[in-house]
């Protein structure tokens, strides 16, 4: 690329403005100098953490199809023996297909993306494998790690264990349909939107995970028990060192498997638990779902739990998507895909599907139209945030539903107005918070 008269004008065009004509050579020569330092760091070799593949060897990959891919929920298999010993050690393990794995292809849920075998390992699978977890492959996600339902990867419909026919949930509905039959003791999965109840933003490394948005990006455990959950947890929680979205994220974090443990004996007597009035305002809440959390609720109560209706009445809604435009964060960049995926085509639309397309639109439209939204609902989720600490510094946990419906059908994956009621739907409720 080098800079032109044309190109200025086409840039001042996208800002809004007009370049003087008295002006435009001495503006074409500032950017053939930022032609000729971009090339150079593009030129310059990319930097990345080592990968494990010498001390983990990965073995048997290959494509999963047919009998060998139950409930289409594997997107690649393998087998990557991790170490001897550890929090994880004897747990089989799957990692959402958004999440790198060196030496095993990573499709994203989309044909959009091809050939790419990343060579990196993300921070989580170096730390599940150092704590002895096997990982079996990848688990299929939606098209482009968007989408709350379980219809949108170019595998096709990834099927409900319990109900052939019915969504997992998305967009990791792969590895709900995995951990669900009880083909792995446990996933990664990712959250942008409601796929995966954050444990807490930033305090797992999403180093190596491709990002949708780094407001929002989150990763964490999904299993069938509670105990495996924390031994999950604890195995791969805590700082990076890369990662900054994990600002004031311990090093070190609690013991969460032992703290569960003994849980178990002193039991739930005199824990204060608050339940968000918020979270049972949604207009699309099932009633079956709210009768079923408040019974649960009833039963902690009867544990000995105290049990007080709490507020935090802000909302936010969902945030902008700028695929690819990884701009104000420091952390690791995964290049390597983006070198397979960008520039987009036409092409790499239709493949990708109309969420994606739709997010696309959307996020052009708000930057252009609304360029202050972004900003200010960054700095609106800290007031949502100071909300939820306050309520936490007078109650021990927080109650609400986490998703609003149980599992439906399928929904034709073109199904115009029925499609999008669908997506409305099945977004998690905790999205909001």
């Amino acid at each position: 690329m080098v800079a032109s008269e044309i190109l200025l004008q086409k840039s001042a065009a996208q800002v809004g403005v007009l370049v003087p004509n008295e002006s435009r050579a001495a503006y074409v020569e500032m950017l053939r100098e930022m032609d000729r330092m971009c090339q150079h760091v593009i030129d310059t070799p990319d930097y990345y953490p080592n990968n494990y593949v010498a001390k983990y060897p990965r073995k048997n990959v290959r494509w999963s199809s047919g009998e060998d891919n139950e409930y289409r929920g594997w997107a690649w298999r393998a087998n990557v023996q991790g170490a001897d010993d550890g929090l994880l050690a004897g747990k089989t393990l799957c990692l959402k297909d958004n999440i790198c794995l060196a030496g095993v292809p990573l499709t994203f849920g989309t044909k959009a993306l091809e050939d790419y075998i990343p060579t990196i390992d993300a921070e989580l699978v170096k730390r599940a494998l150092d704590q002895g977890a096997t990982i079996l492959g990848k688990a299929t996600c939606e098209s482009f790690s968007h989408g709350p339902g379980s219809i949108t990867s170019f595998y096709g419909p990834v099927q409900n264990p319990h109900a052939d026919g019915f969504s997992t949930g998305g967009s990791s509905s792969g590895c709900g349909a995995l951990i669900g039959g009880g083909l792995v003791d446990m996933a990664m999965g990712g959250d942008q939107g409601g796929s995966v109840r954050i444990p807490t933003f930033g305090l797992i490394s999403y180093t190596g995970v491709l990002s949708s948005e780094w407001g929002v990006d989150s990763v964490g455990p999904m299993t069938r028990t509670v105990e495996d959950c924390a031994l999950l947890l604890e195995a791969v929680a805590g700082y990076d060192g890369i990662d900054d979205r994990m600002l004031g994220a311990p090093v070190h974090p609690p013991s969460y498997h032992a703290d569960l443990i003994q849980a178990r004996s002193s039991g739930i007597t005199g824990l204060r638990i608050g339940v968000l009035k918020e979270g049972f305002t949604n207009p699309h809440l099932d009633p079956r779902v709210d009768a079923l959390v408040r019974q649960a609720i009833k039963d902690l109560g009867s544990l000995g739990a105290e049990v007080v209706e709490v507020s935090a009445p802000f909302k936010l809604g969902g945030g902008l998507t700028r695929v690819g435009r990884q701009a104000g964060s420091r952390g690791l960049a995964v290049t390597e895909m983006y070198e397979k995926l960008l520039p987009w085509t036409q092409n790499k639309l239709d493949l990708a599907g109309r969420y994606v397309i739709n997010t696309c639109l959307e996020s052009e439209y708000g930057w252009a139209n609304y360029p202050l939204a972004y900003p200010r609902a960054i700095n609106q989720s800290r007031a949502l945030r100071d909300q939820i600490d306050e309520l936490l510094a007078d109650v021990d946990v927080l109650v609400m539903p986490t998703v609003t419906q149980p599992a439906r059908r399928h929904a034709p994956l073109e199904g115009g107005p029925v499609t999008w009621q669908s997506w409305s739907r099945e977004s998690g409720l905790c999205r909001r918070y």
